[in-house]
């Protein structure tokens, strides 16, 4: 990150720093400061809209936890699709421009409790069949528009460890979506959740189903069991038009930084000068021996 980036055209400077992000690992405190300082502009802009819209409100709010039934032949064919999928991983820099990231370290953890599978035409095709029918329920329950902003599928990994009960931190007005072609429980792996009213449970579903929830309020913890449990994400964002179309982000990229692409530009630029306003020179280079190096170090065994 030099001085000279900010003669660059405000698009230019978007995808440069995004080349950047992407050779970073999540830790250099150089490009971190930066992050910073974008990703409170980013809550700052998603706040308005979320205020705007008048986000906390529709049957939704009243429990954040929401389940749904899924159509056994459309959930055959999901369930199809993803298995003829190519297997993948979540990879550092495979996300969009101007989306929030996965770092390395979430990348590994990610990668050791899921087993991702590549998003291929087939099953867009049938995602878009199934938000023909869903979509505007789902509307109805949120109670303001939305927008499709990453896709996912992967299979619950059977035995690992307990995961935390967590939020996800993102901006409130924003949800996720799993179509479970399966279901879930005990046995397949599932999910626990203390809804908005308190209410705590654990879903067991023998039938496919799908499930919207707030994942940066309702606190959720995932339960692995003795089987592989199909999933398919959705990530939504509050928007001013309603969108169904299904977006690839890349597996690693989980939603827009910005609610538009001009707030993006506006703001990369605003972050970048005030983080030069502080380190004039610019951050260090990196050499190519330096990223080898740092590599290198994170293949070696850790002891312990």
């Amino acid at each position: 990150m030099q001085p000279e980036v900010l003669a660059l055209p405000d698009p230019a400077l978007v995808e440069r720093m995004h080349v950047l992000e992407g050779r970073t690992d999540g830790t250099d405190p150089h490009f971190e400061r930066f992050r910073s300082v974008l990703t409170q502009l980013s809550r700052d802009a998603w706040q308005a809209l979320t205020d705007e819209l008048d986000c906390d409100r529709g049957p939704l709010a009243e429990v954040g936890v929401m389940v749904f039934p899924l159509d056994p032949g459309l959930a055959g064919r999901l369930l199809a699709a993803m298995l003829s999928a190519p297997r993948t991983r979540i990879r550092r820099r495979d996300f969009a421009p101007g989306y929030m990231s996965t770092a390395t370290a979430q990348c590994d953890y990610l990668n050791s409790g899921n087993q991702y599978r590549k998003l291929t035409p087939a099953s867009r095709a049938l995602l878009a069949e199934f938000m023909v029918e869903a979509g505007p329920l789902i509307e109805r329950m949120i109670g303001h528009p939305y927008r499709i902003a990453s896709t996912r599928q992967f299979q619950l990994i059977p035995r690992r460890p307990a995961a935390d009960r967590h939020l996800d931190g993102w901006p409130v007005a924003m949800r996720k979506i799993f179509i479970l072609p399966q279901g879930c429980g005990t046995r397949s792996g599932t999910t626990w959740f203390r809804r908005r009213d308190g209410v705590e449970f654990t879903l067991e579903s023998d039938a496919p189903v799908w499930m919207l929830f707030e994942n940066s309020v309702v606190l959720h913890a995932p339960i692995s069991g003795v089987a592989l449990r199909p999933t398919i994400e959705f990530d939504i964002v509050p928007a001013r038009q309603t969108s169904f179309e299904v977006v690839d982000a890349g597996i690693g990229g989980w939603y827009p930084y910005f609610p538009t692409e001009q707030e993006l530009q506006r703001a990369t630029r605003s972050a970048l000068e005030r983080f030069l306003e502080e380190m004039p020179e610019g951050a260090p280079v990196e050499t190519w021996r330096q990223r080898l190096a740092r590599s290198l170090a994170r293949l070696r065994p850790r002891r312990g």
